[in-house]
């Protein structure tokens, strides 16, 4: 029998907050002391999946308890959901379970097929990432897609063709588990760009021309000009959608700086890597395949900021929707650098630092607010 009063709930209280922050810190803490160890350590993954389960900490966790059980579920706009409720038997938690176990496991096939420490590779997805991954339903989407991402790049030399085939099949079906993951399947091609100093301008140059276009062609969706087609109907989709809801809020100065530790974290990272790839003494050392995943990081992050720069249309939220598809390949990109001893461990905390404060200021923010 569903409990009406618990589903009419919007937002935690304060001892699901404080639940979340506790356990936050045991995670951070355990993945910290198991980061070198020898044996795969799967508490920090079970632990991982248990924040995920309950992850109250966030809107989005009740108001998709709300759409679970709503009569109209069958037409909830990614039918993916829908026919994974079949299988969790009317119970929420279940449900949760299948998205974010799921995607969860498929990042750590992702870091096994990179051959990346799976201790190091958990302990920074969860300083980095983990608050991010664990409330957006788009996980599942972009776990599937850089499972597959991970099948192209690296595919298996016994069985190539089979490996590049499950990947692009990987990476098609990722868009039902998010329809905004259409982009980055349009951007799939970038993943046989190879990070270098040439490529490194051409993407500067790519990046102004696509800020460019990016602000005349929401000008002209607002004023009803064009419409979009296809797979980039959905940006269109997104973008009225964001429009017809957005509201102004005047944020005070501790939000926005915790908003904004969120968003620099990424941008933090992501410059990191290129001057890794491209300018330091150690480029040569970094694999073909790792170069190739930054180069389409890159692409991603100068997308999601040319939408950030774009005024109304709802475009910002769009914009630091695809900044969050960064923390996968983020995150496998620096346990990648660490475990090969290309970037030390007190780098990389310092790099994880901007993710760390945003994690545990908004958390622990909300419980002061109470």
């Amino acid at each position: 029998m569903i409990n009406w009063e618990v589903l009419r709930q919007e937002e935690a209280n304060i001892d699901q907050y404080i639940f979340n922050f506790v356990l936050m810190n045991i995670i951070f803490l355990l993945c910290y002391i198991f980061r070198n160890d020898r044996k795969d350590r799967t508490i920090s993954w079970l632990l991982v999946l248990l924040f995920c389960l309950f992850a109250y900490w966030d809107t989005d966790f009740f108001s998709f308890r709300q759409d679970f059980f709503s009569p109209n579920f069958k037409d909830f706009r990614d039918p993916l959901y829908y026919y994974l409720s079949f299988a969790a038997f009317k119970s929420y938690t279940i449900f949760r379970l299948l998205i974010w176990g799921t995607g969860l496991l498929l990042f750590k096939k992702t870091i096994e097929r990179f051959s990346i420490s799976k201790n190091i590779a958990i302990y920074i997805f969860v300083l980095f990432f983990l608050l991010t991954f664990s409330y957006a339903r788009v996980s599942l989407g972009m776990a599937m897609f850089f499972y597959g991402a991970s099948l192209l790049l690296n595919p298996s030399k016994e069985h190539r063709s089979l490996s590049i085939i499950a990947g692009l099949l990987f990476i098609a079906c990722s868009y039902w588990g998010h329809r905004s993951m259409s982009l980055l399947i349009l951007l799939t091609p970038m993943l046989m760009v190879n990070l270098n100093k040439k490529t490194s301008i051409l993407l500067i140059l790519e990046g102004v021309t696509f800020s460019s276009l990016a602000a005349v062609l929401l000008s002209k969706l607002a004023g009803g000009e064009i419409i979009l087609s296809g797979e980039l109907s959905d940006v269109g989709d997104a973008a009225s959608h964001y429009a017809a809801n957005e509201s102004t809020i005047d944020y005070n100065w501790k939000f926005m700086l915790i908003k904004n530790l969120r968003n620099y974290s990424f941008m933090v990272l992501i410059l990191y890597f290129i001057w890794k790839m491209t300018l330091s003494k150690d480029s040569y050392r970094i694999m073909p395949y790792i170069k190739r995943l930054t180069a389409l990081c890159c692409t991603i992050l100068i997308i999601a900021i040319s939408f950030m720069n774009v005024l109304g249309l709802g475009a910002e939220v769009i914009g630091y929707r695809y900044l969050y598809m960064l923390g996968i390949p983020s995150c496998i990109i620096l346990s990648y650098l660490v475990d090969n001893g290309i970037t030390k461990p007190a780098t990389a905390f310092i790099l994880l630092m901007p993710a760390i404060l945003y994690a545990e200021g908004f958390i622990f923010g909300k419980i002061l607010s109470f």
